[in-house]
């Protein structure tokens, strides 16, 4: 299992308010996982130093995202690549590199590179993919599935294709997202399946730490009454195989 799994599993069993006779002071977890792009080592190792809890890095071909890779990776970093392609070759040079893993395309995967037992993979995904293709997704055990949002304030109508895309994939989805991006802007991306959210190249240290502040501002998910118990509003998007007991293997913190 990739740490990105590990921490999508962690973030979306967001703890509630301490019980106890004692009062411990816990600091208020993000809502989310903040991710920034980066073209560069130097623009990943300072993403992480302003917060970022991983890093995408951009390269033309897995060669050129390797070398990114290898002058990011330390430890505790969770560090992955985007690339329009991924050939066996270049999935090969990356899990060396010490990539977690790797986000592409559809067409642009070959089939034989993807092994998520040795890298995790996010595919690319848009509103206009179909449903058959989003269901078929759900057994080749994706990490997740990755979106860019479209520019301005979000519709109903884009928050719905954000809805279809996780509950008929059964996976989290990764999401680009302006740096100024509001605490309720972030709630609705958390309501609507996302469970990262991805800082464009250029944000500065900055943006990075401020939206990392609005993370952990956002409330945590609300529970309304229906019919036959409490039924969480956030759609349910884990991994059928990012079971509990793998987060004991888990040592990035």
């Amino acid at each position: 299992m990739s740490q990105l799994q590990k921490k999508i599993s962690r973030i979306q069993r967001r703890e509630g308010p301490g019980i106890g006779f004692g009062l411990a002071a816990r600091e208020q977890p993000r809502a989310m996982l903040l991710a920034a792009l980066a073209a560069d080592a130097g623009a990943g190792t300072a993403a992480l130093d302003a917060g970022a809890d991983l890093v995408i890095v951009q390269a033309s071909d897995g060669a050129a995202a390797a070398k990114i890779v290898e002058g990011v990776v330390g430890d505790k970093a969770c560090v992955g690549a985007r690339l329009n392609g991924l050939s066996g070759a270049d999935a090969d040079a990356l899990a060396k590199a010490g990539c977690d893993f790797v986000i592409s395309t559809l067409d642009g995967t070959d089939s034989s590179a993807v092994d998520t037992e040795r890298m995790g993979q996010v595919v690319v995904a848009g509103a206009e993919i179909d449903d058959t293709t989003l269901r078929a997704l759900a057994p080749l055990g994706l990490d997740a599935l990755f979106t860019e949002l479209p520019t301005g304030a979000m519709k109903l109508v884009d928050q719905l294709a954000l809805m279809r895309l996780a509950s008929f994939a059964s996976a989290p989805l990764v999401v680009t997202i302006d740096p100024g991006a509001s605490v309720a802007d972030l709630r609705v991306l958390r309501d609507s399946g996302v469970a990262v959210v991805v800082a464009p190249a250029g944000a500065s240290p900055s943006q990075i730490t401020g939206i990392g502040d609005n993370l952990k501002a956002v409330p945590a998910p609300r529970k309304a009454k229906r019919e036959g118990g409490d039924i969480a509003l956030v759609p349910a998007t884990a991994n059928a195989h990012a079971h509990d007991e793998e987060e004991d293997d888990d040592d990035d913190e």
